[in-house]
């Protein structure tokens, strides 16, 4: 039923924000799943995990050994637990889960029954509610914030079910069942991890809501001299500054698990006794892009473009660090510092593919240094198997990877106007998105996170570089809410959606 594939899917994505350390959002959608369903074991452990108050945490360990007596990991869980706060009394281990209310007969026919069988769950979920407070109040008071830290810091051991063994706990009311089989195995620790999966996405699916995602993007304010960094959602509304300008922001980037941003930004240092300004990298947290810290010290002129690999610490950077453009890998601490390529010709736009195999990017080769002509090429990351994926008059620039890694988008300006193009991975089959545009000038294309839609700059309303929004087959181009600003640079935070089920 719906109810229970909303619930579903709350669980699921409330897992996978644990798994990749968004803990708001986690705990946000498990409460609500346990709301719902009290009795659902899997919530109740990855909720306490997300959990940063130690009684609340407390309480859902708790709660997951009244629905399964038998469940080690939150015995054990429990255990270290109350041995920092200070209490004594001894985890229950082993017994019966408590019993199950009877299902009334007849189909759910006996409207009585059922009302009475309400009354009965609400008033011994009031009577646990009660007794988990009641025992949060006995427990003496917390310890100093270091330990309740080192504490939130100790992976939590999760729930082990057999699908084979498992019946979901009957609940009258709203009643909504899961079936375990569909439900992701929880790991042995709750270590937010990467691997990277294809979205499988098909020319007939239904596209997911735009406003679902969430969006960066940079541009300058009045009186500003430096981009400010803007978030909104996918359709570009609820726009929120989130960076000043003051600083700068640009290039922005998200890693793989939507956890940290890499951006450049003019930077004033000491370096061998010299002061220095330059453009350099920054890589901060997602949700704190005030906290960024500076990781390179190139000291040149030009650092363009950051990509992440799949990995999300190794980031891909242009750079005329030696003297012209070229390509560098390096970790988000700015250490392991490798060159990519290295020519005489102006290397640019680097974007790492979501498989961590290849770095497409724009490059002067095939016109010559100096031409200021660009097509796209591939490069291994060790810096092997050039490959040309384009061939056409003017420049073909800005090129990125659809989420499962089978197209890129990019622009060219092969018809005397900047267009946005879509083609496979290896540069064949392309298609053209943005035609018929009155010579307005569309530039940096991105795929929305599960590669249904493309969004990107245009002023073919007007002299400013605004959101536009078109399906792969440049079909009902429409233009974002209009932020007023110049865009300068964009990017979809990842989202590890789940879809084909």
């Amino acid at each position: 039923m719906a109810g229970n594939n909303s619930l579903d899917e709350k669980l699921r994505t409330g897992i996978e924000a644990a798994r990749r350390g968004d803990k708001a959002t986690a705990s946000r959608l498990l409460r609500q799943v346990v709301d719902v369903n009290p009795n659902n074991e899997i919530a109740w452990m990855w909720l306490a995990s997300a959990l940063d108050n130690l009684t609340e945490r407390k309480q859902a360990l708790e709660q997951a050994l009244r629905i399964n007596p038998n469940n080690t990991r939150a015995q054990q869980a429990l255990e270290q637990l109350n041995a920092v706060i200070g209490d004594s009394t001894p985890v229950r281990r082993g017994g019966t889960a408590p019993a199950a209310l009877p299902r009334p007969a007849g189909g759910g026919g006996n409207t009585l029954v059922t009302i009475i069988g309400a009354v009965v769950a609400l008033a011994i979920l009031a009577l646990i509610i009660f007794a988990v407070v009641s025992s949060s109040q006995n427990a003496g008071p917390l310890p100093n914030p270091a330990t309740q830290e080192a504490v939130l810091n100790t992976p939590l051991p999760t729930a082990t079910i057999d699908p084979a063994d498992y019946t979901a706990t009957p609940f009258y009311g709203v009643i909504v069942t899961i079936d375990p089989a569909t439900i992701n195995t929880l790991p042995p620790e709750f270590t937010p991890t990467f691997t990277f999966t294809p979205i499988p996405i098909t020319a007939t699916a239904t596209p997911y809501p735009m406003e679902q995602f969430t969006l960066l993007y940079t541009s300058i304010k009045d009186g500003q001299d430096a981009p400010s960094l803007f978030r909104v959602d996918g359709a570009g509304t609820g726009d929120q500054q989130v960076g000043d300008g003051a600083t700068g922001f640009s290039d922005i980037s998200y890693s793989p698990d939507g956890s940290k941003i890499a951006f450049v930004r003019e930077a004033t240092y000491e370096k061998e006794g010299s002061s220095i300004t330059s453009p350099e990298l920054f890589v901060a947290p997602a949700d704190n892009p005030n906290g960024a810290a500076q990781v390179t010290e190139f000291g040149t002129s030009e650092l363009l473009h950051p990509s992440w690999g799949p990995d999300g610490v190794q980031i891909v950077v242009a750079s005329n660090y030696d003297g012209d453009l070229d390509l560098w890998t390096l970790t988000d601490d700015g250490n392991n510092l490798q060159k990519i390529t290295d020519n005489d010709w102006a290397d640019r736009d680097p974007a790492w593919s979501p498989n961590g195999e290849l770095i497409v990017y724009a490059s002067e080769q095939a016109n010559g240094a100096g031409s200021g002509l660009t097509e796209l090429f591939s490069v291994s990351p060790t810096g092997e198997n050039v490959t040309q994926l384009t061939d056409a008059s003017g420049s073909s620039y800005s090129p990125v990877w659809s989420p499962d890694g089978t197209r890129i988008a990019f622009a060219s300006d092969r018809n005397g106007d900047g267009d946005i193009f879509i083609a496979d991975a290896d540069g064949k089959n392309y298609t053209l998105i943005t035609g018929d545009d009155d010579g307005a000038e569309d530039r940096l294309p991105v795929f929305n996170p599960v590669g249904q839609m493309l969004v990107f700059t245009s002023n073919r309303d007007g002299d400013s570089f605004q959101l536009y929004m078109s399906d792969l087959r440049g079909n009902g181009i429409t233009r974002l809410a209009d932020p007023g600003l110049d865009v300068q640079s964009l990017a979809f935070r990842p989202e590890l959606l789940l879809v084909g089920r």
